[in-house]
């Protein structure tokens, strides 16, 4: 069965718990994987949501809410998002995920939430972020595993200017670059050496992280 197939079949199983008027709850393990060679994620947030709210869309300017997360690796805007009626949970994790390195964390959920959404920003880079955007869970299944590939925001220039970039071997938060931005999110195309960075060293290649979903006991 293949990952198109498991999603559709998601979908039917959602579907039919709708038309009964049940409305299933479950806890779920979700690790992150860092698949980057030298990239720092930072501290990710995850979201369980339903389909009326969207971390990005391609092609349309990122949201106030995703900005600050792809340039500096600040969550705080979605604190407090699971008051929505939109929104089931929300994780704020405290802590980054080294290259290589596995993080998990438990989030809650309903059949009337069945999305789950995955970000974290590439600490050396001026605004790009690993996501998971809106993917359905699969209530019946033990284990789901996903790629997460790595986005740019277009909210800051690409200049790989260590004055605008707070991962190492950098360290600036809180500076912008936003003079040639491109202004809308898009697949990142990796690092390019027209800075202060090594592509060598800090460029990837997606995915960036791999993120695997199970029930929780």
């Amino acid at each position: 069965m293949n990952r198109y197939t498991r999603i559709a079949a998601a979908v039917t199983t959602l579907s039919s718990v709708l038309a009964s008027g049940i409305v299933q709850a479950d806890s779920f393990t979700v690790t992150i994987t860092n698949a980057t060679a030298s990239q720092v994620i930072t501290p990710p947030v995850l979201v369980t949501h339903n389909d009326q709210v969207a971390l990005f869309n391609l092609g349309q300017p990122a949201p106030d809410y995703l900005v600050p997360l792809a340039e500096g690796g600040d969550t705080s805007a979605f604190a407090g998002a699971d008051d929505l009626q939109q929104v089931s949970s929300v994780v704020l994790a405290d802590g980054p995920i080294l290259p290589g390195h596995s993080a998990s964390f438990d989030i809650e959920t309903d059949s009337a939430h069945p999305l789950l959404t995955v970000a974290a920003m590439l600490a050396t880079s001026n605004d790009a972020f690993i996501a998971l955007n809106g993917q359905p869970l699969d209530f019946t299944a033990s284990s789901q595993r996903y790629h997460a590939n790595v986005y740019d925001a277009g909210s800051e220039f690409n200049s790989e200017d260590c004055s605008f970039i707070p991962g190492p071997p950098c360290g600036s938060p809180g500076m912008r670059d936003t003079g040639k931005a491109e202004g809308f999110v898009h697949v990142h195309s990796g690092l390019h050496g027209t800075g202060d960075l090594q592509p060598s060293t800090y460029s990837w290649n997606n995915p960036g992280a791999v993120i695997t979903v199970s029930r929780s006991d």
